[in-house]
């Protein structure tokens, strides 16, 4: 799950923005496991992610039926999301743990509010990645803000022009908080684009003078 590490912001910011990946390994655990996934997503979807997707379907951003997306589940499915806050995403952990299904989950977040919910709930990670930052003429990214929009997205479905063009489109009055949401998050399929996260920073950006 490495494209989720990249995401920038304060740390204020990313404690309301969490991902949760549970994956069968093809030819290991995946014959049969589509049981198992559909109770990881009846779990998850009970929580209430902000965002959850499904390659092929698209996210909740674009209006998916859960009921038509379980119809199509099979044994290499994968259930990917974003919870908005620390206590969602160990809710979630703690009810997986409990069901003892024998899938592998990779969350991402801030190390030091995993590092908490691990020990409270008695998990042990089996590995930690952890992004190294950007190198190179660093002069040439766009604005913290737009990198924090677009970095939501470790696919790079969100791209930086988008990002700057619904952000004018904010500031100039064309589209409202929610239409800028739903179009900035409409591309990223696999749902680990975090609404309520976003919906935060572009009422910041919306305060802000020129950023781009």
């Amino acid at each position: 799950m490495t494209h989720s590490l990249h995401r920038q912001g304060s740390e204020k910011s990313l404690q309301k923005d969490y991902i949760f990946l549970c994956t069968p390994s093809k030819g290991i655990n995946d014959r049969g496991a589509k049981e198992k996934l559909l109770k990881v997503l009846d779990i998850v979807i009970a929580i209430g992610p902000s965002n959850i997707g499904f390659y092929g379907h698209g996210s909740l951003l674009n209006n998916i039926s859960i009921a038509d997306v379980k119809e199509n589940f099979d044994d290499n499915s994968r259930v990917r999301c974003s919870f908005d806050s620390k206590e969602k995403i160990k809710e979630a952990l703690r009810l997986v743990k409990l069901e003892n299904l024998g899938l592998s989950i990779a969350v991402s977040g801030l190390k030091k509010e995993l590092k908490e919910i691990s020990l409270e709930l008695g998990l042990e990670p089996h590995t930690i990645n952890i992004s190294c930052g950007y190198y190179g003429k660093i002069s040439r990214l766009p604005s913290s803000k737009v990198l924090e929009l677009s970095t939501m997205c470790g696919h790079g479905m969100i791209g930086f022009n988008l990002v700057q063009d619904i952000i004018r489109k904010l500031k100039d009055g064309d589209i409202d908080d929610k239409q800028a949401v739903h179009q900035l998050g409409e591309p990223c399929t696999c749902g680990i684009f975090n609404p309520t996260r976003a919906r935060e920073i572009l009422t910041d950006v919306k305060d802000i003078g020129d950023i781009l």
